[in-house]
C-alpha cells in the first residue's frame, strides 16, 4: 500500500491505494513506471476512475431535468432529501453526491495529468501518441462537464504540489473552455487517436470520439454565427462520412439492441464506459440504483433504489407509436409470484440500463453510452440548420432517426422555417437520448434549462403532492456550489453566486 496525493479532489488529500492495480501513484510512478506497458496501465487507472463520475453523473444531469423525477415525496429519510435537492434545484455545498461527482471529476483529470511525464517512456511512436490523445481526451471530457455543471473550476494541468492546490483560485470558464479545446484540437489536428481501436481495445477512445466531443464543444462554447460553431459541421460531417453516412432508419443499428448486453460497442456506439460483470469489482451499478423497489426479482435481482425515475412529462412527450419508448421506460410489469400487474409509481421504472441477467448486486454488464451516432447526426443537423436553416441533407439525417423509432417522415414543407426545425431536432434529441444524461447539458446549451424547468415543476402533478409551495428556480440554481470541503480547506476560494 501507498499514500498518493490526489490533488484537487477535495483540493488535497491522501488515499490508498493498491499499486499493482492502479498503478497512479505520483510518489511510486518514478519507480514503476519503465516502459510502455506500465505507461499503459496509468491509462487504464484513468479509465477505471470514470466508473465513480457516471455512477452519480445520472443526479447531476437527469435527475435536474424535466425527464426525471423522485419517485415518492412523502419520506423524511437522508437519501430522499439528497434526491429531492438536485430534483428541485435547493442543493447546497453540503451535499454529498455533488461531492462525490466533483472528487470522482478531478480523480480521473488527476491521473490523466499522471500519464504525460512518462510519455518518453514508449518508443513506438503511434502508441505514444494514443497514450497521449486517451489522457488529452479523457481530462477535456471531465472539464467539459465540470465547466457545463460549475462555471468557473480549478484548471490543473500538471502535477501540483499540496500547497500550491490548497491556494488555487478557480479559473473563468473561457480559461477552461481554451483548455478543453486545446486538448481535443491537439488530438485531432494530430490525429493521435486512431479512427477505430481493435476487439480487444474496444472502448478506448478514438479519433471520432474526440472529433464528436470537439464538436460538441464548439457548439456549447460558441454561438452560431462564430467560425468555430461552423467547424463543428465539419467536424460531425467527418464522423459521418466515417460511419458510412447512415441515410435511413434501415442503416443503422437497432434502438433496442443499442444497449443490450448481447451486442457491445455496436456500430452506433462512438464512446461509452465500459463495464463488465463477474464479480470483478468492475460490473455496472445501474441496474441495482435505477430498478423497480421490492419488485421479488421479477425485473432485477436484490434490493434497487429505484433512481432515475422517469416523469409524467417524459412519458407524454413520447409518439405512442415510438418504439424508443418500451426500451427507455416501462409503466408496469407483471409479477407471476402474485399474479399482479404493478402499476403506479411502484411499476414505473427506467428500463434502459437494466440487465435482466445480472446476478449480484451493482455488477450488470451494461455499458453507458457517451457519444453515439445519432447524437452526431442530429447534432450535424442543429448545426446545419442554424447555419443555413432547413436543408434536404439536415432533414434526412433527423428523418433517419425517427424512421429507426418507427416515426413518420417529415418533409421540409413541415419544417419548413429555421425555428420550426430547431423545435423538431430538440424534440427529437430529447426522446432519442433519455435517461442518457444529455437533457440537462442541451438545455444548457440551448438556454432554455430555467423555463423548462420552471415550467415542468408547475405542471408535473407529483410535485403538488407536497405539503409546501415548491419554488421555481431562478438562473444561478443552474450552476452547482463548489463543495464545502473544497471551501474549508481554502477560505478564499469563491463559492458560486446564490449559495
Amino acid at each position: 500500500m501507498k499514500k498518493i496525493m490526489i490533488l484537487l479532489s477535495a483540493l488535497a488529500a491522501l488515499v490508498s491505494c493498491n499499486l499493482e492495480q492502479y498503478p497512479y501513484s505520483e510518489v511510486a510512478a518514478a519507480d514503476y513506471v519503465r516502459d510502455a506497458a506500465s505507461v499503459n496501465n496509468l491509462v487504464m487507472g484513468a479509465y477505471n476512475g470514470l466508473y465513480d463520475v457516471i455512477i452519480k453523473e445520472w443526479a447531476m444531469t437527469e435527475l435536474r431535468t424535466d425527464n426525471v423525477r423522485m419517485r415518492v415525496n412523502a419520506s423524511n429519510s437522508a437519501e430522499t432529501k439528497l434526491l429531492e435537492a438536485l430534483d428541485q434545484g435547493t442543493q447546497l455545498s453540503d451535499h454529498t453526491w455533488v461531492d462525490d461527482y466533483w472528487n470522482a471529476a478531478y480523480v480521473v483529470i488527476n491521473r490523466a495529468n499522471g500519464i504525460f511525464p512518462y510519455l518518453d517512456k514508449v518508443s513506438d511512436g503511434a502508441l505514444k501518441a494514443q497514450y497521449e490523445g486517451e489522457a488529452r481526451f479523457l481530462r477535456s471530457w471531465m472539464y467539459f462537464n465540470l465547466v457545463r455543471l460549475w462555471g468557473p473550476v480549478f484548471l490543473v494541468t500538471s502535477g501540483t504540489s499540496a500547497e500550491v492546490a490548497r491556494w488555487m483560485q478557480r479559473s473563468p470558464v473561457e480559461d477552461v473552455y481554451a483548455q478543453i479545446e486545446e486538448d481535443l484540437e491537439t488530438i485531432v489536428d494530430g490525429n493521435l487517436l486512431p479512427e477505430t481501436m481493435p476487439a480487444a481495445d474496444l472502448g478506448r477512445a478514438t479519433l471520432l470520439a474526440a472529433k464528436s466531443m470537439l464538436a460538441k464543444v464548439y457548439m456549447t462554447h460558441y454561438k452560431a454565427g462564430d467560425a468555430k460553431y461552423a467547424q463543428a459541421k465539419t467536424l460531425l460531417g467527418e464522423v459521418l462520412t466515417a460511419c458510412k453516412n447512415p441515410s435511413s432508419g434501415a442503416s443503422m443499428v437497432k434502438y433496442a439492441d443499442i444497449f443490450s448486453t448481447k451486442n457491445e460497442c455496436n456500430a452506433e456506439i462512438i464512446f461509452a464506459v465500459r463495464y463488465k460483470a463477474g464479480r470483478l469489482g468492475i460490473g455496472a451499478p445501474f441496474s441495482t440504483l435505477f430498478g423497480p423497489l421490492n419488485n421479488a426479482n421479477v425485473v432485477v435481482m436484490g434490493s434497487p433504489k429505484h433512481y432515475n425515475f422517469p416523469s409524467d412529462d417524459l412519458i407524454a412527450a413520447f409518439d405512442p407509436a415510438d418504439k424508443r419508448k418500451d426500451v427507455t421506460l416501462k409503466e408496469n410489469y407483471y409479477n407471476p409470484i402474485s399474479g399482479v400487474l404493478v402499476e403506479g409509481a411502484s411499476g414505473r421504472y427506467c428500463n434502459k440500463f437494466i440487465d435482466p441477467d445480472m446476478t449480484a448486486e451493482n455488477d450488470a454488464e451494461t455499458d453507458w453510452p457517451v457519444i453515439r451516432l445519432a447524437d452526431v447526426m442530429l447534432l450535424y443537423a442543429e448545426a446545419s440548420n442554424e447555419l443555413e436553416g432547413p436543408s434536404q441533407e439536415a432533414l434526412t439525417l433527423l428523418n433517419a432517426v425517427r424512421q429507426r423509432a418507427g416515426l413518420p417522415d417529415y418533409s421540409l414543407t413541415d419544417l419548413a422555417s429555421k425555428y420550426t426545425f430547431r423545435m423538431a431536432v430538440r424534440q427529437e434529441r430529447r426522446v432519442e437520448f433519455a435517461m442518457e444524461n444529455q437533457r440537462w447539458f442541451d438545455l444548457m446549451r440551448w438556454g432554455v434549462a430555467v423555463p423548462t424547468v420552471n415550467n415542468f415543476l408547475a405542471t408535473e402533478p407529483f410535485y403538488s403532492g407536497y405539503d409546501y409551495v415548491v419554488n421555481p428556480i431562478s438562473e444561478w440554481q443552474v450552476l452547482l456550489p463548489i463543495p464545502v470541503a473544497v471551501l474549508n480547506v481554502n477560505k478564499e476560494v469563491a463559492q458560486n453566486p446564490g449559495y
